[in-house]
């Protein structure tokens, strides 16, 4: 019992200690994260048929799934472009995450599925055994970079209280 505070002040040092990056990647993540909204985009222009097949589950028209993937192109270009100029990049980080979220989302329901489609995802076809093992690493690869945005949102725009704190890098550092 007297070891539970002595714990808690050990595992507080050491997050403070994974936390404070010296090494300034947190600046670039938002490149990383740009570069990576825009090699969905080629991977999507080389194999269109799986992530138009993944719409097609839910019941969907070749049309109306065609239109889909070419409006969730579109938002990964304009998510690429304002993550690689920087631009808004509070906003951008924001909309990242949400459009993330709603990916994530669908290929959990994806993985649900008895015999689930291929998401097409970043050009990953025929390297799984079957689709919901791509779909499971979908997940584990989309939780990582939810991960990723949460913690480059937090370098950059840290809440008042954590400022005065090491518990994050500052913005102006």
């Amino acid at each position: 019992m007297g070891s539970g505070p002595a714990f808690h002040r050990r595992s507080v040092k050491l997050q403070d200690i994974v936390l404070v990056v010296k090494f300034p990647f947190y600046r670039l993540s938002p490149l990383l994260f740009g570069a990576l909204f825009l090699a969905t985009i080629i991977a999507k222009l080389i194999h269109p048929g799986s992530a138009t097949l993944a719409l097609e589950v839910l019941g969907l028209h070749y049309e109306w799934a065609a239109g889909i993937v070419a409006g969730v192109t579109a938002m990964e270009l304009y998510l690429g472009t304002i993550l690689l100029l920087r631009h808004d990049l509070k906003y951008a980080l924001q909309l990242s995450t949400a459009t993330l979220l709603i990916f994530t989302a669908y290929l959990f329901f994806l993985s649900s599925l008895a015999n689930p489609p291929s998401c097409g995802c970043l050009g990953l076809n025929g390297i799984f055994r079957s689709s919901r093992e791509e779909a499971i690493w979908g997940l584990v690869r989309n939780c990582a970079m939810l991960w990723g945005l949460k913690w480059t949102y937090d370098c950059h725009f840290p809440r008042p209280a954590d400022v005065g704190t090491n518990r994050l890098i500052r913005s102006d550092s």
